[in-house]
């Protein structure tokens, strides 16, 4: 891996106004794993309680329907992907499969709760954080929903 987990994190939209202390703090919670090309991260229906980062690759995220699976999007460096399965622990809403070999970043619920037990304030900021992106991607999907259902 080469290098630490602070200096991946450090830059990306989610961590973009944390010191660089607090990004020690949260890399301490945070999995590092890769998968290669083709592989299926998680699929629709399956428990969730963790969120992941990419760090390098491509995923792409696909929802089954009547007809087979669509593809809703494709996730680049930097993306999020499972934080509604961090916040909610309830089955995965898609599955997500590695459209390239990636490297990615876990961090799991039980590891989100021990932030907030031993690093309030920096568990704070991540929520904070992780909040105003998920209000970004749902004004997105309602615009989306709101032109598709005015055509």
């Amino acid at each position: 891996m080469g290098q630490n987990i602070a200096d991946m994190i450090d830059g990306l939209d989610l961590f973009r106004d944390f010191a660089y202390r607090e990004l020690e703090v949260v890399a301490g919670y945070l999995a590092y794993q890769e998968v290669p090309r083709g592989d299926t991260i998680f699929r629709e229906g399956d428990p969730g309680s963790n969120m992941l980062i990419l760090l390098e690759g491509k995923m792409g995220i696909y929802k089954g329907g009547e007809s087979g699976q669509y593809l809703l999007s494709y996730e680049g460096r930097g993306r999020m992907v499972g934080d509604m399965a961090l916040l909610d622990r309830e089955l995965r809403s898609a599955s997500c499969v590695a459209e390239s070999d990636c490297q990615l970043l876990s961090l799991g619920g039980d590891a989100l709760d021990r932030m907030a037990l031993e690093a309030p304030a920096v568990a704070y900021h991540f929520m904070h954080n992780l909040a105003r992106l998920l209000s970004k991607r749902l004004r997105r999907t309602s615009g989306i929903l709101a032109e598709h259902l005015l055509n």
